[in-house]
């Protein structure tokens, strides 16, 4: 071997040296993440919601759902933001809850059923 090529590699082998040796360990890496405890508490647990549906097509039709949400959409109102007509003669309806929540519900001719 040349000493031109001897260098190359010596300066080759020291450039992947330094690299390797400026990496974090495993050990190290991460540490504050994984060693500070968490203050912040748990999310509560979801509730039971329910509300009214009315059918569509006719008012006078009317069934009480129930939808297990998150805590922060009990106590809201859903509104109707849209329905399609199904298979078998349903009706899917989209009720949109103030906190950011949705849910679909199937009407039947013998009821409601959200899901």
């Amino acid at each position: 071997m040349s000493g031109s090529k001897r260098v190359a590699m010596a300066l080759a082998a020291m450039l992947c040296f330094s690299i390797v040796a400026a990496a974090p360990s495993t050990a190290d890496a991460g540490c504050n993440d994984c060693c500070t405890t968490c203050c912040t508490p748990p999310p509560p647990p979801p509730v039971l919601v329910k509300w009214c549906v009315v059918d569509p097509c006719d008012p006078c039709i009317k069934h009480e759902v129930s939808a297990c949400l998150p805590a922060c959409c009990q106590c809201q109102t859903p509104c109707l933001a849209g329905w399609k007509k199904g298979f078998l003669g349903r009706k899917i309806l989209c009720y949109k809850f103030p906190c950011g929540e949705s849910v679909e519900v199937v009407l039947t001719k013998r009821g409601a059923k959200a899901r």
